[in-house]
């Protein structure tokens, strides 16, 4: 489908997703459910997922868009951080966790079944060639094929092209290896998630920042993850806190799962062009210092929604997170990064000295300023103050290497 003579061509599709990974079927999702329905949508699919499992958890209060695809949910958790258990319980809250396979499964049907089927929706399996803008749309190239949309949303985004400026930000990587592990007698409390437990896996990595999720599943299966700093073997690490927290030496190990994630408080840009949106980690909806991100993708594609609805474009209401929660991020990572021995001590802190909720809402950038206050006072202040310290010095060293700004002429 190529322009005659570079002549200007009406687009065939309205909105072309780029990506069919968390970020572009959750704009599918919301797009097949809202006023935009009829409006047709191009769902470009390239994944290639060799992971047996992938899961999304997260914490959320009250539902949100994909509830009707929430697997399991848990408010009662425990956390484990040095010598301190604390069990708590979630009043507003819940963690939460769905499948990114149900997820997949859905959204697509969820968009080719909208307008009873009548919309035009595509999906085209295969890898985006080319991109390129051109008088009031987009061309997209996949195989051999060219086509058409007026707006087009891109997630696609490859870690080892991610370049940090690291004199003024941070880069460290978020490793994580997630396991279905079947015993053969019952051992782990369907009703209690481990959110945080930073035993055996503490002295088992250089950065002594390593901590485990639990999430059960039966009393006979959990989802069991591990999330560090830096690349480890894994699996001996599986099965020595396996045996020390329950007693269990003799296990199944089912799917798998396992990525690596940045966390960085560099922005990033979140507009490629004219008729160009990115989404989800390329536009960085991933939370720098904790790694989160399926609602904050949510968030970010139901202002896309509300954007094309009210505007006829998808860049009102972007992402643009407050300084104030970039440069808490910036602390939390300046620990993780020159003090990590500390980072089990901080999570003690926020959780035995306040309501979990607070610390959910916190850690989601929706507390008040009355709590944020409260919060932060609650925290060992020396690690903190050394932290904004060290940022500001490197800063303040950069703005001395930079030129002065140019003087305006005395005269225009």
């Amino acid at each position: 489908m190529e322009p005659a003579h570079g002549a200007a061509q009406e687009p065939v599709y309205e909105y072309a997703i780029i990506g069919a990974g968390v970020s572009g079927l959750s704009l599918a999702w919301l797009l097949a459910g809202s006023a935009l329905a009829d409006r047709k949508v191009l769902l470009i699919d390239g994944a290639r997922d060799d992971d047996e499992l992938r899961t999304l958890s997260f914490w959320a209060a009250g539902p949100i868009a994909l509830e009707p695809l929430v697997r399991h949910r848990w408010q009662a958790l425990r956390l484990r951080c040095g010598a301190a258990v604390r069990d708590v319980r979630l009043e507003d809250h819940s963690y939460r966790t769905l499948f990114f396979a149900d997820l997949q499964r859905e959204a697509k049907a969820r968009l080719l079944g909208a307008g009873g089927g009548r919309a035009g929706h595509r999906i085209v399996e295969g890898r985006l060639r080319s991109l390129r803008e051109h008088g009031d749309g987009v061309e997209l190239q996949v195989g051999e094929e060219r086509l058409l949309a007026r707006w087009a949303f891109d997630s696609r985004f490859q870690l080892p092209a991610l370049v940090v400026d690291e004199r003024r930000y941070h880069s460290l990587r978020q490793h994580f290896h997630g396991w279905v592990v079947r015993t053969s007698v019952p051992c782990f409390a369907v009703e209690q998630a481990t959110l945080f437990d930073f035993t055996v896996a503490a002295g088992a990595t250089p950065s002594g920042t390593a901590f485990f999720y639990v999430l059960p599943r039966s009393p006979t299966e959990a989802l069991v993850e591990l999330v560090t700093l830096e690349a480890v073997d894994a699996e001996p690490m599986l099965r020595a806190y396996l045996a020390a927290n329950f007693g269990q030496a003799s296990f199944e190990l089912g799917e798998r799962e396992a990525g690596v994630s940045p966390m960085t408080e560099q922005p990033f840009a979140w507009r490629a062009g004219r008729r160009v949106r990115r989404l989800g980690v390329a536009a960085g909806r991933l939370k720098p210092s904790t790694g989160y991100a399926l609602t904050r993708i949510l968030d970010d594609a139901r202002a896309i929604v509300a954007s094309l609805e009210r505007h006829g474009h998808p860049f009102a209401g972007g992402p643009r997170p407050a300084r104030f929660w970039r440069l808490l991020d910036a602390v939390m990572l300046e620990v993780w990064e020159r003090e990590p021995g500390l980072i089990p001590g901080i999570f003690e802190a926020l959780f035995l000295r306040n309501p979990p909720d607070r610390v959910l809402r916190f850690l989601d950038e929706a507390a008040g300023p009355a709590e944020v206050i409260r919060l932060c006072s609650s925290l060992p202040l020396g690690p903190i103050f050394r932290a904004i310290g060290r940022i500001a010095l490197r800063l303040l060293g950069l703005r001395r290497l930079q030129p002065p700004p140019a003087r305006p002429p005395l005269h225009p």
